[in-house]
């Protein structure tokens, strides 16, 4: 019974929830159970009913307006369907036209394409004419020898379209009888007879000197596409040019310049060459043709050229020379000078014998001659960069007429003057000429060089420092004193440097500037120290005894003082005449023209300055030598005469001892008397920049005992102005003495000037003041122990 209850129960569900077109939701009465549900449906149907009076109430208000606009519409219609017809009208009238039209368009088409095939097939038939008519007018001037006018047909017939050549239909047109091959083959039998003749013409001209024939032909082979040819056999003739003038090559001449004079020929023949040919190649072969000429010109230079040097190294026996001066030791460059050298059983017999086995005077001439075959050759190489390298636009000047196998006019003796290269991108690293880079005669000028000049030069510039050094003698006599030594050393090192520039090698020149640092620091500068070491070895080793040997030890320390200073001078004027040089060269004309390649002449100036470096060893060995003379002599007297200057001086002063002071002046006097002895005859002798660093170097350790001395006075009020006016006396007297006194003896006397104006003072708080603005040297502990000096 309780589940069929539940059955009906379920079975009687009520319905879903219904939503009003207004959007409120009502609910099936049955589903009302009790008297609030039903009066909240009630209301929600009594609004319901009143928003449905409201849309029926608005749309009976609009009804009118919607007519009309009905009303109107239904007035359009007929226009529309007037519009709608004119449309279809009009379409279909349009859509004959274009029926038409393409029917016309594709008969043009077809008509556009028969009149082209015509148009090609005329073209085609005036194209095989006018090759019959070329072949047959070339057949007609090579039986007339009319070689201009076959070479102008052959152009002509070359420059037609090779499919049209090679047809069959001028297969069928063009053979004749007298000529029944293919026009291909035809064409290509025809140019090869025209080249055969040509090439026979031009060497039989060029065989007989016959120029007008050899213009003649030269200008014809680009003209059958034969450039290639024609150039190598332009090429090959003023290869024969050259070959002419070499002619002499082999007669033998003991002139010290023969060999260079040789090469110098060559080179100018081939720059001569060049210049007057170029025009001619680039007018006809266009522009850098000339290259190819100019390769085959350097390959008869290298054979040439090689030969002449080949030449030069067996008579001149170089090899031997090379051995020999590498065999040489140079005893006379052993440090401690010649006394040194000279020593031992027999030394000066094997210096004369080496010396007679190498001649210093050959030596000389063979390095003149092979750096005048290295310079003349980058002349030469200077002048191919600036023909023969590519310009943006290739000028193309008339041709001057060519003449063959005679000499240059004397003014053509020389290379002519080349034309500056444009500047590369890699700053003239890149090889831009490999012909000219890679050339068998600059391989072999470059290791001559190497294994030549630079061993020689070597030699050259230390066996004559040796002889200078072996032949030095002491001026005394002049002011300041030097020695022939510096003069002979720096002549030489002049004309070795202006020779190694002259080589216009670069590499030899970097390596070698090293060399002549070296050798100049270590044979010139080393040599002249251990000459002044040496110079007081023998003062002290004085037998006897007695008033005798203090007069030879007086003289001997008088002589070995004049060696040392002489020795001194040489050395500063030696670090002047470096600085000179070397300013010289790197400003003068000659660098600039012998590199034209800007990385080789920013390399070649870095060379000489580090040459320049020589005179920071001059300087050095110079100081050095001045302290050791400056200990050995001047040192030890410099306390006694502080001694001697305050003899008896005090600075505890009243009125009248003040004024007695100030009338004797004993101070000033007693130190320019001593100081004058002390100097005596330094001035004369040395150098001013030497006498300035030696006068400098005394006041520096005089400036320090004399602080120390003043410390252990007592000073007066009035004895300080004293002593202040004694220290500014000797300081105006020093300055008066040497332009070192400019601004460094101030800085030296700056500390006893302090403790001059420091005793002056009555305060402190002055003292301290007075001190700041003149730059304070003074510690505070020196300062009490200063104002303790005062009573």
């Amino acid at each position: 019974m309780a589940t069929a209850t539940a059955t009906a129960s379920t079975s009687a569900a009520p319905p879903p929830a219904t939503t009003a077109p207004n959007g409120v939701s009502s609910v099936p009465f049955t589903t009302l159970t009790t008297r609030a549900e039903i009066e909240e449906q009630l209301t929600l149907l009594t609004y319901q009913e009143s928003t449905l009076d409201q849309t029926l109430a608005s749309l009976i208000s609009s009804r009118q307006r919607l007519a009309s606009q009905l009303s109107a519409l239904q007035g359009l219609r007929e226009v529309v369907d007037g519009i709608e017809g004119e449309a279809e009208h009009m379409a279909r009238e349009v859509r004959g036209v274009a029926e038409t039209a393409d029917r016309v368009g594709g008969k043009v088409r077809v008509l556009d394409e028969e009149q082209s095939r015509v148009k090609a097939s005329i073209e085609v038939v005036q194209a095989v004419q006018d090759l019959k008519s070329s072949i047959a007018s070339l057949s007609t001037s090579i039986a007339k020898q009319d070689w201009e006018t076959a070479t102008r047909f052959m152009q002509r017939a070359t420059a037609l379209d090779p499919e049209i050549v090679a047809s069959r239909f001028a297969e069928a047109v063009v053979p004749t009888s007298d000529l029944p091959t293919t026009p291909p083959q035809t064409i290509a039998n025809i140019r090869a007879s025209l080249l055969e003749t040509f090439l026979t013409a031009f060497r039989a001209a060029a065989g007989s000197g016959d120029t007008n024939n050899i213009n003649r032909f030269f200008k014809l082979f680009p003209m059958i596409g034969e450039e290639e040819t024609g150039l190598d056999v332009y090429a090959e003739w003023v290869g024969g040019i050259v070959r002419n003038k070499a002619g002499g090559f082999a007669v033998k001449s003991q002139s010290p310049t023969h060999f260079s004079t040789l090469l110098t020929s060559l080179f100018e023949s081939i720059a001569l060459i060049i210049s007057q040919h170029q025009p001619v190649v680039e007018k006809y072969y266009g522009g850098g043709k000339m290259l190819v000429v100019a390769g085959k010109l350097l390959d008869e230079c290298d054979r040439l050229g090689g030969k002449v040097v080949k030449n030069w190294e067996e008579e001149r026996r170089i090899r031997r020379k090379v051995r020999d001066a590498g065999e040489y030791t140079f005893p006379g460059l052993s440090v401690g000078g010649r006394k040194k050298a000279a020593t031992g059983p027999g030394a000066g017999m094997v210096v004369q014998a080496d010396e007679e086995k190498v001649d210093a005077r050959e030596i000389d001439a063979l390095l003149a001659e092979l750096a005048l075959m290295s310079g003349r050759w980058q002349l030469l190489r200077r002048f191919l960069y600036g023909r023969l390298k590519e310009d943006e636009e290739p000028a193309t000047p008339a041709p001057p007429a060519i003449v063959a196998g005679d000499d240059p006019p004397p003014s053509a003796k020389t290379l002519p003057p080349p034309e500056e290269p444009p500047a590369a991108e890699g700053e003239g690293e890149e090889e831009d000429l490999p012909m000219v880079e890679q050339s068998a005669l600059a391989k072999t000028l470059n290791e001559h060089l190497q294994g030549v000049y630079e061993p020689m030069e070597i030699w050259y510039l230390r066996s004559s420092v040796e002889k200078a050094h072996q032949m030095d003698e002491l001026d005394l006599q002049s002011q300041p004193s030097l020695s022939s030594s510096l003069d002979d050393v720096f002549y030489i090192l002049k004309k070795t440097l202006y020779r190694l520039l002259s080589t216009s090698s670069i590499t030899t020149m970097v390596r070698l500037t090293k060399e002549v640092r070296a050798i100049v620091e270590r044979d010139v500068a080393e040599v002249w120290r251990g000459k002044m070491d040496g110079a007081f070895k023998d003062v002290g080793a004085v037998t006897g005894g007695g008033r005798a040997r203090e007069e030879e030890k007086d003289r001997r320390e008088k002589e070995a003082k004049a060696v040392f200073i002489i020795y001194l001078n040489n050395l500063d004027t030696a670090a002047e005449y470096t600085v000179r040089l070397m300013d010289e060269m790197l400003s003068g004309d000659a660098l600039n023209q012998t590199f034209f390649v800007e990385s080789e002449l920013e390399r070649a100036r870095i060379a000489l300055v580090g040459v320049k470096g020589v005179e920071d060893k001059f300087r050095s060995v110079l100081k050095s030598g001045l302290d050791h003379l400056f200990n050995q002599l001047l040192r030890p007297r410099l306390r006694p005469l502080l001694s001697e200057v305050y003899k008896d001086v005090s600075y505890v002063l009243d009125e009248e001892a003040y004024a007695e002071a100030e009338y004797r002046d004993d101070v000033r006097k007693r130190f320019v008397k001593s100081w004058e002895a002390l100097l005596a005859g330094y001035r004369e002798s040395f150098t001013p920049t030497n006498f300035n660093l030696f006068f400098a170097t005394a006041v520096n350790v005089l400036v320090r005992p004399w602080e120390g001395m003043i410390r252990g006075m007592k000073f007066t009020e009035l004895g300080a102005l004293r002593f202040d006016r004694d220290i500014r006396s000797i300081l105006s007297y020093l300055s008066s003495q040497s332009s070192y006194a400019s601004g460094s003896l101030r800085e030296s006397f700056s500390r006893l000037q302090q403790i001059a104006t420091l005793l002056t003072l009555d305060s402190p708080e002055e003292a301290e003041e007075v001190l700041s603005a003149t730059g304070n040297r003074l510690t505070q502990s020196e300062v009490k122990v200063i104002w303790g000096m005062r009573v």
